[in-house]
């Protein structure tokens, strides 16, 4: 068994991993445990490496890596009981649906919740207010510096780039935090902790915009709309997102055009991957 104690440098967390082959090769071959460590070697405190376990202690306490799951010590038996925090993401433009959801998404939150609280009063404690395009948001502090690099890049492409200047001149309401579920589940929505954000055009156009929508007119082949028939924001928008770690939820079988949501390590997995 390895153990990294006091260093949250990413390049030093990178260090423990190379140095866990002898006790624990499956945690250091595992590009989930990279790209996490990648993207939150900031917040962590310390890794340990167990013969079937990653330990990672942080914010409240230790939360184990299981099978992609970040669950806390008291519900390690919850691995059946929500989703992988990581999942296949595609990282060119989207050109076609997905294929059909198998049910809906229940993300683990034991993460979220060590790290930014459970009540609205702590998790109010980690964020601040922004202004994003000139629209004011309440974000978590992890939001902030990406934001302000994604608002740098759009006004720079927006001087040459007329869809996107339309795009911008045309976003009408944002907003992050909300304490609230995922429709249709009991699972908390990463807007609940200011991760997630939702950018409203003026109009949709025409276009399918949120599945849960689209199934009220087509209840069995909502999955099957085309992408031509779906609103979306002009890609280079979408993909300057994706470079400051955000992914996209038009790229989700339950598709929601309007909805990006911090998660680099999921960027930064699939980019390992597609290695």
């Amino acid at each position: 068994m390895q153990r990294f104690v006091g260093g949250a440098a990413v390049a030093a967390a990178m260090g423990v991993l190379a140095t866990a082959a002898v006790s624990s090769p499956r945690s250091q071959d595992d590009a989930r445990v990279h790209a996490f460590l990648e993207a939150y070697g900031g917040l962590v405190d310390s890794v340990r490496y167990d013969e079937h376990d990653v330990v990672f202690s942080l914010g409240r306490g230790a939360i184990h890596f299981q099978d992609g799951r970040m669950l806390d010590a008291d519900r390690l038996d919850r691995t059946r009981q929500c989703d992988p925090i990581f999942y296949p993401y595609s990282l060119e433009p989207l050109t076609r649906p997905l294929p059909p959801p198998q049910g809906l998404p229940t993300p683990c939150t034991d993460l979220l919740e060590s790290l930014w609280g459970t009540t609205e009063r702590e998790v109010r404690a980690h964020g601040r207010l922004v202004s994003f395009l000139d629209h004011p948001m309440f974000v978590n502090d992890l939001l902030v510096e990406p934001l302000a690099a994604i608002e740098r890049d759009l006004l720079a492409r927006a001087a040459r780039d007329a869809a996107v200047a339309t795009w911008m001149a045309e976003l009408d309401i944002t907003y992050s935090f909300a304490n609230r579920e995922i429709a249709g589940s009991e699972t908390q929505s990463y807007h609940a902790w200011g991760l997630a954000i939702d950018l409203v055009p003026s109009s949709y156009e025409g276009g399918a915009v949120y599945w849960r929508w689209s199934r009220v007119f087509n209840r069995d082949e909502w999955h099957q709309i085309p992408v031509e028939r779906r609103w979306s924001p002009p890609q280079y928008v979408i993909e300057t997102f994706e470079n400051h770690g955000f992914v996209w939820g038009g790229k989700w079988a339950h598709f929601d055009v309007i909805h990006f949501e911090y998660r680099p390590a999921i960027l930064l997995y699939n980019r390992m991957i597609a290695e």
